[in-house]
């Protein structure tokens, strides 16, 4: 026996061995979960889980190769396979960042084969450094051996896997140049269709650069009916291509989505994942949700829909959704809320349809004369400060009020106060003893300005406003003079004196 190689080890080692070990499989476990849900989240979420990635991979390797160091020094193994395990083990690390970066991408190309070096070789090395202080029998020996070599073959899996990433990467680089030379090619004014295959990209200037030269089309809009009848129109894009919800338009859509699901549907119920018809569910929902929000009703198409999804197994919100298309108030919201165009706009339209267009230069003027003429103005006001999840229309809402000739009903009055309330409750109040801060700075603080004067015509309209007129005042006087600050707090103070 040589005698430099202790008989037995120390209990200090054996003790250190242990806890060293512990602390390594709860690593290892913790790794493997982060390694498994690489390229889960959006950009910063993976970007984050990469970084843990790495962190826990240089945590693990480095107390596997303390523990091989202490295993090598006190256990009983060749010395040739000490040497041999203390390079192997470093090494195998920068191999497992190598795995790692591969599942980065695990939606490629060989998917979630690499994980195979991280999760093998950290159990590997526990076994050796176990038998190397723990194992006296010949075939301890042979396994203190052969396991380095072992490691070695696990750390080699990386040059063919990583050379299946290759093929990928290189065959998408190739696909890449193909698209660009064939975009190319297509010249200014070419009809619809030669310019939707180039809608399947993930580069977003790309993709703007092919709508742009879709919607400049003169012709779109027949060669989009074109396309419905021949039923080689993209129908997720329905909402993209700046086309006129027109009746024709309406009914060679849905005469669209109608031929679109009927090969779609199982003969045996729940035979397939609602994976296999997630895109063109995706897809339909889109252009349902553009033809119901311009008033072209979809309940058949929606249902017929809605029954196919349910022969899947796992289906997602989008089942949900088609059905919410068949409800009454579904039906033109967008036409009334949201028009892509403000000739769109109309006597029926919604408030925060006309207030939508406001902010334009071009139309303000237009707008909110538009706006005036609303029989429901005042009710849809109401409607828009009660909501719960737009508040780009409840902002413009106070922007614009005092410009609307609204009626100071009571539901006005209490709604709009409310929202003025907690608005100057947020507003920041410098004390006594911190820096002075001038009137303009408060205004910065409330945004667009208008919360004042909103207050002012409320008050003066007849609205219960000694709450909020005390709240302004206060907010007022908590900023020191500067241009304006006078006159706003001589009209607050007028309208408390005068109530």
């Amino acid at each position: 026996m040589n005698q430099d190689v202790p008989s037995r080890p120390s209990n200090g080692a054996a003790a250190a061995s242990i806890v060293l070990s512990i602390i390594a499989g709860l690593l290892w476990v913790l790794s493997l979960a982060t390694l498994a849900s690489l390229g889960h989240s959006d950009a910063a979420g993976n970007a984050i889980g990469e970084a843990y990635a790495a962190i826990q991979i240089i945590a693990l390797w480095s107390l596997l190769t303390v523990m091989t160091i202490i295993a090598g020094i006190k256990g009983a193994a060749p010395k040739l396979a000490v040497v041999a395990t203390l390079v192997i083990v470093p090494a195998s690390g920068f191999v497992a960042m190598a795995a790692a970066d591969l599942l980065a991408r695990a939606h490629l190309s060989p998917h979630l084969w690499p994980i195979v070096i991280p999760a093998a070789v950290p159990p590997l090395v526990a076994i050796w450094c176990l038998l190397a202080l723990h194992g006296r029998t010949r075939m301890a020996g042979v396994a203190l051996a052969a396991l380095p070599a072992v490691m070695v073959a696990v750390c080699l899996l990386i040059q063919p896997l990583s050379l299946m990433r290759k093929a990928v990467d290189d065959a998408e680089t190739a696909r890449l140049e193909k698209y660009d030379a064939d975009l190319a090619a297509v010249h200014t004014g070419a009809p619809m269709w030669e310019w939707t295959p180039f809608l399947d990209t993930q580069d977003s200037t790309k993709r703007a650069k092919v709508l742009d030269n879709i919607r400049s089309l003169d012709q779109r809009q027949a060669q989009a009916e074109t396309m419905l009848d021949r039923g080689d129109f993209p129908i997720g894009e329905l909402g993209s291509f700046d086309l006129d919800p027109t009746r024709e338009l309406c009914d060679k859509a849905r005469g669209l989505l109608r031929k679109q699901v009927a090969p779609l549907l199982l003969k045996t119920p729940n035979s397939k994942p609602y994976s296999d018809v997630a895109m063109q569910v995706s897809d339909a929902v889109s252009g349902m949700n553009w033809l119901v929000g311009y008033g072209c009703s979809c309940d058949a198409e929606s249902m017929a829909w809605e029954s196919m999804t349910k022969g899947y197994r796992d289906t997602n919100f989008d089942v949900y959704r088609l059905a919410e298309l068949r409800s009454p108030e579904e039906l033109g919201r967008t036409l009334r809320e949201r028009p892509e165009r403000f000739s769109m706009l109309g006597p029926k339209s919604h408030l925060k349809g006309w207030l939508g267009f406001a902010d334009d230069k071009d139309l303000h003027e237009q707008a909110l004369a538009g706006a005036r003429a609303l029989d429901r103005r005042t009710a849809d006001a109401v409607e828009i400060l009660v909501g719960k999840y737009d508040d780009e229309s409840k902002w413009k809402l106070l922007r614009y009020l005092t410009a609307l000739d609204l009626e100071a009903t009571m539901p006005l009055c209490a709604n709009a106060l409310s929202e003025l309330h907690g608005q100057f409750t947020k507003v920041y109040r410098p004390g006594p003893n911190d820096e002075p801060r001038p009137y303009s700075e408060l205004l910065e603080r409330l945004g667009n300005g208008a919360q004042l004067p909103d207050l002012i015509w409320l008050a003066g309209h007849g609205c219960e406003a000694e709450r909020e007129l005390s709240e302004a005042v206060g907010l007022v006087n908590a900023y020191r003079d500067s241009p304006g600050k006078a006159e706003m707090l001589a009209e607050l103070t007028w309208l408390q004196v005068k109530r």
